[in-house]
């Protein structure tokens, strides 16, 4: 569980999907029954934290989510930036998700050049990669957010965040190494993989395809960690898990 002064670690998301791409699938000859019982057989042969709801994962380091206010002395943490919505297809359908990123890996960005019917060209790139992240339900989300307070970090716009009272030297110390976690349970269907895909266009050359990895997951806690010792220093629990 993740309290205050506890130590915690996060696991690589793409370990858990390679997991959990074993799960049963429901088909025209199978009763619901029968499915139920095998979904019940195949999360009893997963590893107990991951059976439990002890699984944390946070997204890539990225130290624009901290601020630090001297005046105030409070370390900020934009949660809502953390995770982003993302709408694409997987073999369960077009699903939407709040997603939290822990993984990349065979990015690939290249150059190109789009031209209209006038003959106008302008540059722009297009990117490649894989990614495995952890999935909440927007409304999940939206929820747990709407209980956060504001706070306007110096590279964004207002955001809601989480906070842990901190001196000057322990910020300065601490903020290099700060990390959010997201604590979360697995729920059906489990695991969802697709291809998010972006089109370029004349105004916003940008275009991507990255292929996805997303352990489906219910919310149940953020924390604020030192990530050199894995100490959690301010937790925010979802008071809409539905365990409570």
């Amino acid at each position: 569980m993740l309290t205050v002064g506890a130590v915690v670690g996060t696991h690589p998301t793409l370990e858990v999907a390679a997991l959990l791409e074993a799960a049963p699938t429901k088909d025209e000859f199978q009763t619901s029954e029968q499915h139920v019982a095998n979904v019940k057989q195949f999360l009893a042969t997963l590893p107990a934290q991951v059976q439990g709801g002890q699984l944390c994962v946070s997204p890539i380091a990225d130290q624009k989510l901290f601020d630090y206010d001297a005046d105030a002395q409070v370390l900020w943490a934009n949660v809502e930036a953390a995770s982003g919505t993302r709408i694409f297809r997987t073999a369960h359908g077009r699903i939407t998700v709040r997603d939290v990123v822990s993984d990349e890996w065979d990015s690939v960005v290249s150059d190109r050049v789009m031209t209209n019917a006038l003959g106008v060209s302008v540059d722009g790139l297009h990117a490649t990669g894989k990614a495995a992240s952890v999935g909440f339900t927007s409304e999940q989300m939206d929820a747990f957010h709407r209980k956060l307070p504001y706070h306007r970090f110096k590279s964004a716009y207002g955001s809601k965040a989480m906070s842990v009272l901190m001196d000057p030297n322990q910020a300065r110390d601490v903020k290099p190494h700060a990390m959010l976690v997201f604590q979360y349970r697995l729920r059906s269907p489990y695991l969802a993989q697709g291809t998010d895909v972006h089109a370029a266009m004349m105004d916003s050359p940008g275009s991507f395809a990255i292929e996805k990895s997303v352990v489906l997951g219910d919310l149940i806690a953020v924390g604020i960690v030192d990530g050199r010792t894995g100490e959690v220093l301010a937790v925010t629990r979802n008071e809409a898990d539905p365990a409570l």
